[in-house]
């Protein structure tokens, strides 16, 4: 009797997977292959959720897979990891001003922090050539600004400038360039400063003013001195030009005194933006 209880349910499984038109095993096989594309979608739509998020939120978010002094350095977040850290490279905390360095070591030696100041008490530059900006300043003009420019001395230096008494006719004038992160932007012939005939020396104030546009951030002055002769004028200029970096943080009482000292002449001259 248990014999054919087991004989009828084994011909009733039989006849149940041959009427079925897929196996367990396929069935088990598709489950699988569904739950597989339900996670790969679930993973897409993540993907998708996350590349949308701009990087600068995820350095907000802290997700980013950027370092944090990239995240810091180009998106202000996640800077207070390094605010009392001594990974922070020297170049950041003079950046940041986070560190112990003064202004004028963070412009020497990494070009943070500065901008020529004039001494008030010679025509040279102190021994401090520079000032910390403050805080709302930016390294470049914000908005355009006048240049005012003045010729302060002049010395011939070499002899046989003119054949009958030595001394020459100079005619002084410069040519301003300015920069924007690095990019040449205007260039400035002045009008001359002063022209004289048979004259060794000189000293005075001729100034003319000229307009520096906004982003400017760098201003390049080279001094043009020429002999003027009857028949040809002999071009005396040294070549020399005098750079100003970060010209957004200067103010209208910040005067940069400049020099041109060479073989053939002595030039002295001097300029502020208002």
């Amino acid at each position: 009797m248990k014999a054919l209880k087991y004989i009828t349910l084994l011909m009733f499984v039989f006849l149940f997977v041959a009427c079925s038109e897929e196996s367990p095993f396929e069935v088990a096989e598709e489950d699988l292959n569904e739950a597989e594309e339900l996670a790969e979608q679930k993973y897409n739509e993540s993907q998708r959720a996350e590349n949308s998020v701009s990087e600068e939120e995820k350095c907000r978010r802290g997700i980013s897979t950027y370092s944090d002094d990239y995240c810091c350095t180009y998106y202000g977040e996640r800077c207070s990891y390094y605010s009392s850290s001594s990974y922070m490279s020297d170049a950041d905390k003079c950046y940041y001003g986070t560190g112990d360095y003064s202004a004028d070591y963070c412009c020497t030696y990494y070009g943070y922090q500065c901008a020529y100041v004039y001494s008030s008490s010679s025509s040279r530059y102190s021994s401090s050539s520079y000032y910390s900006s403050s805080s709302s300043a930016v390294y470049y003009l914000t908005a355009s600004k006048t240049m005012k420019i003045t010729l302060t001395s002049y010395k011939q230096v070499s002899s046989d400038w003119d054949g009958f008494d030595n001394a020459g006719d100079p005619a002084v004038s410069f040519t301003i360039y300015t920069y924007s992160d690095g990019v040449a932007g205007q260039t400035i012939n002045t009008q001359v400063f002063i022209d004289k005939s048979d004259t060794r020396s000189w000293s005075g104030a001729v100034s003319k003013t000229y307009t520096i546009n906004k982003g400017t951030d760098q201003i390049k002055v080279c001094p043009k001195v020429i002999d003027e002769d009857v028949s040809s004028n002999d071009n005396y200029s040294s070549g020399k030009c005098v750079t100003a970096s970060n010209i957004g943080y200067l103010t209208s009482s910040d005067v940069n005194a400049q020099t041109d000292y060479n073989s053939n002449y002595n030039l002295e001259w001097e300029w502020y933006l208002y």
